[in-house]
């Protein structure tokens, strides 16, 4: 069993190449996602099959340029434009953009709210008229309603 000693010394002896004067540059790799987002932005108005073909070539799998082409949809980074049966795509800025790039949402339409109707007021409509315009929910409920009021 070796002892402390020749572990030490085992440790002492190691080198490291940490001068600083050997510093390499890591090479500028772009993640599958920006080098995609190129070949959109190269191509402008090519269909999805061109675009998935295209990014064969530069090495991205079918089914990673097919889902990234709906994410950066539903992100706004490219936008799709129908002509006839077949999508193309353009980018919509010069450089992709990381994390999720919220589009503006169209303004809901306000939905007007009934107007109250005040508890004195009289209701004209003959019983036949009340229950064609109810629906079984509420009929239902009037029904409940009317059978506490005046039993069973």
């Amino acid at each position: 069993m070796p002892d402390l000693r020749l572990e030490l010394q085992k440790l002492a002896d190691l080198k490291f190449d940490d001068d600083g004067d050997t510093m390499t540059a890591l090479p500028d790799t772009l993640g599958v996602s920006e080098t995609f987002f190129n070949i959109i932005r190269d191509n402008p108005g090519s269909t999805r099959a061109a675009l998935v073909e295209l990014a064969r070539k530069a090495g991205i799998k079918d089914a990673s340029s097919s889902s990234l082409i709906v994410q950066f949809v539903k992100r706004g980074i490219i936008r799709a434009q129908k002509d006839g049966s077949v999508s193309t795509y353009t980018a919509v800025g010069n450089h992709y953009v990381k994390g999720y790039v919220r589009q503006a949402k169209p303004a809901a339409k306000a939905t007007p709210k009934p107007t109250p109707v005040p508890d004195n007021a009289k209701f004209s409509a003959t019983v036949p008229q009340l229950l064609d315009t109810l629906s079984i929910v509420q009929a239902r409920e009037l029904y409940d309603a009317l059978k506490k009021i005046f039993g069973a």
